[in-house]
């Protein structure tokens, strides 16, 4: 192990260039306790976070945080749905009433509950640094704000462009409607992308993941929380890019013979392509448009 490794550098760690590892099993609660005391220890202090407005220090007196991660069914007798908050600056607590930065809708935290592994507890108050779960958290999405004054709009979590496609087929029509469902809270989670061909009558969407084994826990998730058996036909594509231009430019956009014309879960003009080759060209035809490995916020 020794000749393994290397001697941690706290400095280093806080850049991003090594990472420690340890060693353990949950399982049998071996070096579990080892490692969160090693964890408290090392993790750095709050920073400041990058918004439209600059570095915000933790310091900042007025209330702000940070929607990182959503996960649904964590309770499956409940279907809850919990958004994990990070708090920014200044000080939280149960009940008081924040908006949404993007939405501009008004809320109030009233269910706020710290989560490890089984266990929850509700939570008081909470400080920059800590993270809060908010239970039912309505229209809430991955990237987003709540302030409790001005609005302020902190930098977006990186997504990675989807690079295995396939679509996913339902023959029972009387699950639609819980499929429907499952695949909007599973997107908003952030784990797949969900893509819609605007042209087909039956409306079968095309699943985008980073790796194949997405797909496994997506099928798995539909039978156990939902029990909607899916099939999964894999695609060609291997690239998908947001198609941005005047409306005119986009009216008359035709990609290569190969990609296909999707919509996005939010209405905005996808292509699917299936490999470099047919993106370059595309875009050598269409010099007036961009093609984004991302979605625009």
């Amino acid at each position: 192990m020794q000749l393994a490794g290397e001697e941690f550098d706290k400095e280093a760690f806080y850049r991003g260039e090594i990472t420690p590892v340890f060693f353990g099993s949950a399982l049998t609660n071996f070096g579990v306790q080892l490692f969160l005391d090693q964890f408290i220890d090392m993790v750095p202090s709050p920073p400041a976070r990058n918004s439209d407005k600059g570095l915000i220090p933790p310091e900042t007196p007025s209330f702000s945080g940070f929607v990182f991660k959503i996960q649904a069914d964590m309770n499956p007798r409940h279907r809850d749905r919990v958004a994990f908050l990070r708090i920014c600056t200044g000080r939280f607590e149960r009940g008081m009433k924040v908006h949404c930065a993007r939405t501009g809708e008004v809320g109030r935290l009233t269910y706020p509950q710290r989560l490890f592994a089984q266990e929850r507890e509700t939570v008081d108050e909470a400080f920059p640094g800590d993270v809060v779960g908010l239970v039912n958290s309505g229209e809430l999405v991955l990237g987003d704000t709540l302030v409790e004054g001005e609005d302020v709009h902190y930098d977006p979590i990186p997504l990675f462009p989807p690079e295995h496609f396939c679509r996913v087929i339902v023959d029972d029509p009387s699950r639609r409607k819980q499929f429907n469902k499952a695949l909007d809270l599973l997107q908003r989670e952030g784990a797949i992308q969900i893509f819609w061909p605007p042209e087909e009558s039956t409306r079968m969407p095309i699943m985008g993941a980073v790796g194949q084994l997405q797909f496994e826990v997506v099928a798995h998730r539909l039978k156990t929380d939902y029990g909607v058996e899916a099939r999964f036909e894999p695609m060609s594509f291997r690239l998908a890019r947001w198609v941005v231009g005047t409306p005119e430019d986009l009216e008359t956009f035709e990609p290569s013979r190969l990609a296909l014309k999707v919509a996005d879960g939010n209405n905005r003009l996808v292509c699917l392509f299936p490999s470099e080759w047919d993106l370059d060209y595309t875009a050598e035809r269409n010099p007036k448009l961009q093609f984004l490995s991302v979605s625009p916020r």
